[in-house]
């Protein structure tokens, strides 16, 4: 009887602790961790917001070799979404519910077939060198096994975040994410506008060089006539012929007052026109994938657009010479 009426009042101390100690634990529960990356906050977000990699570098897939993800991607990051199936890890989903866009991410996380997410924020800050990346865990925790659970699995999960941000510093920066994205698309009205211009026949090979060539003879000339320039330059593309490969590339940059032609320089006035319109931010070589956006988005909304392609480069590439951070215009006429 001595022996049974101790084991009972063990009991009841390891009961009485079970419910008293998380009383002392807050209700919601947080893991947080950071590390310092030497990349720009831009390809440090766009390599955690878009879930490329994410098997090299998150600390549970990386345990689990039968582990299999599968990515959503949604333009500007947010409505994405990564799901993940492994024996070990078992099963779970992540969406990316908001971004600020190189500054933030808000996700929520699913654990097998719970109904309740927990919350995943990541901030990026710039710092001398690179990025300081910030990466927490938030749960709201029930009382008591909830808020127990937790006390007890903080430490492992530190553990595990510490060694996430380790492994994903050591990826993103031998696989430097280069960075091809498109900004919110929306249809806008651009004002009339008087411009010179360069017209030629070309090919997608040849683009480059013709463009590089269209803008040396259209600057020279805007300087011989004395004009000003009044925004940023554009291109357009005009009357593909598939078979061909070829299509009618128009050049030119916007000026103050009407300019007179000369040689293959010629004035050209723009009406009013509306289009449906994106940002591209990234090398010019990724250009594709922000034209496969602008078509999706035209095909899902059923907008009608004329049969021609606008680009306006936003940044000076002998300004800026990192090509992740050029950013550029690209339109079809509504």
């Amino acid at each position: 009887m001595k022996a049974l009426k101790i084991i009972l009042i063990i009991i009841g101390v390891l009961v009485a602790a079970g419910l008293i100690i998380p009383l002392f634990s807050p209700a919601t529960a947080t893991i947080s961790s950071e590390i310092d990356i030497e990349l720009t906050p831009e390809q440090v977000f766009s390599g955690v917001a878009s879930f490329s990699g994410r098997d090299a570098w998150d600390p549970w897939l990386t345990m689990d070799s039968t582990a299999k993800g599968t990515i959503h991607s949604e333009p500007g990051f947010a409505g994405s979404s990564y799901e993940w199936d492994g024996e070990r890890i078992g099963t779970g989903r992540m969406k990316v519910d908001s971004v600020e866009l190189n500054k933030r991410i808000h996700s929520s996380l699913w654990f097998g077939e719970l109904p309740d997410p927990s919350r995943i924020e990541w901030t990026f800050e710039p710092v001398e060198g690179g990025t300081h990346a910030v990466w927490t865990f938030s749960e709201e925790t029930a009382y008591p096994l909830g808020r127990l659970r937790m006390m007890i699995g903080k430490v492992f999960l530190k553990k595990s975040f510490d060694t996430g941000l380790a492994n994903l510093k050591a990826y993103l920066e031998a696989n430097p994410p280069v960075i091809k994205w498109m900004k919110e698309i929306i249809i806008d009205t651009f004002s009339p506008v008087n411009t010179m211009v360069v017209q030629g026949l070309g090919t997608t090979e040849d683009v480059n060089a013709l463009i590089g060539q269209f803008y040396g003879q259209i600057i020279t000339e805007i300087q011989k006539q004395g004009l000003q320039v009044t925004g940023n330059p554009f291109a357009m593309y005009t009357d593909w012929d598939e078979e061909a490969g070829t299509f009618v590339l128009t050049a030119g940059i916007p000026v103050a007052s009407p300019g007179k032609r000369a040689g293959d320089v010629l004035p050209k006035f723009f009406d009013q026109m509306d289009l449906v319109i994106g940002k591209h931010v990234g090398p010019y070589e990724n250009f594709s994938d922000s034209y496969n956006q602008l078509e999706e988005y035209i095909a899902k909304n059923n907008i009608e657009t004329e049969e021609m392609a606008i680009e306006i480069y936003l940044t000076n590439p002998m300004e800026v010479r990192d090509p992740n951070k050029f950013e550029t215009l690209i339109a079809f006429p509504v």
